[in-house]
């Protein structure tokens, strides 16, 4: 099993002001409008290969942007892949299912990544029967709104995810655009093991101390560049 990085999220107060101020300054297009989804605020856009998401989640909104976390897909079925996380010793949630727009997804959390992970239960068990069962009310669960935003009333400080899209995402996001390509994502772990984590070679430059979460992402071209509360956005011409 290998995992590839899928998307960048942003934790914002305000996500369609930081998204619109993220697709100006970038150039980059808007692959998915701000929405509620599953009791979180969302929208994308779209930068090279990744997706930059911007995501309020929590009763307490942060007083900054902040480089909340990061999302994966695997090369296997989202089953095998919490599997394979969890054999490798990092907790995986159950999957939970969301839908906005017509599309569909799965994605389960996985913990010992990143510092204080948004707090869903998670384990290195193998998943049995009632796990699955868990999978299902999860599923349910996420489709009542109040539910859904009980849920998310606690934020922790990261969140990484794997998804699995129900729907053809490479032509949804080809009908989108391209902005410009990632060279460089920066994330301090604050210490924690990346090891043993199945990482198809990537953009990704890891760093144990320091500030925690996405700190920088560096993208080719010319432009101009800024920050975003905690987190640096560069551009490079470098080949």
């Amino acid at each position: 099993m290998m995992l590839t990085l899928d998307h960048l999220i942003l934790r914002a107060a305000d996500p369609a002001a930081t998204l619109a101020e993220l697709a100006d300054r970038l150039g980059a297009p808007v692959l998915a409008p701000v929405a509620e989804v599953s009791g979180l605020t969302s929208g994308i856009v779209r930068a090279g290969a990744l997706d930059l998401e911007v995501l309020r989640v929590g009763a307490t909104p942060p007083a900054r942007v902040g480089g909340y976390g990061l999302g994966f897909t695997a090369d296997v079925p989202l089953p095998d892949a919490s599997a394979a996380l969890r054999s490798a010793g990092y907790p995986t949630s159950v999957a939970a299912k969301a839908t906005a727009a017509g599309r569909s997804w799965r994605a389960l959390q996985v913990h010992g990544l990143l510092p204080d992970p948004f707090p869903v239960p998670a384990t290195t068990r193998h998943p049995g029967l009632m796990a699955r069962a868990t999978e299902a009310a999860a599923g349910v669960m996420t489709k009542i709104p109040a539910v859904a935003k009980a849920a998310t009333r606690k934020s922790g400080r990261s969140m990484v995810v794997v998804t699995e899209y129900d729907f053809d995402a490479s032509a949804w996001r080809a009908a989108a655009g391209h902005g410009p390509d990632v060279l460089a994502v920066e994330v301090g772990t604050g210490g924690c093991d990346w090891s043993h984590l199945p990482l198809e070679p990537g953009p990704l430059e890891l760093r144990a101390s320091g500030q925690t979460g996405i700190t920088r992402i560096i993208f080719e071209g010319d432009g101009d560049s800024f920050t975003l509360g905690d987190v640096d956005f560069e551009f490079s011409s470098a080949a």
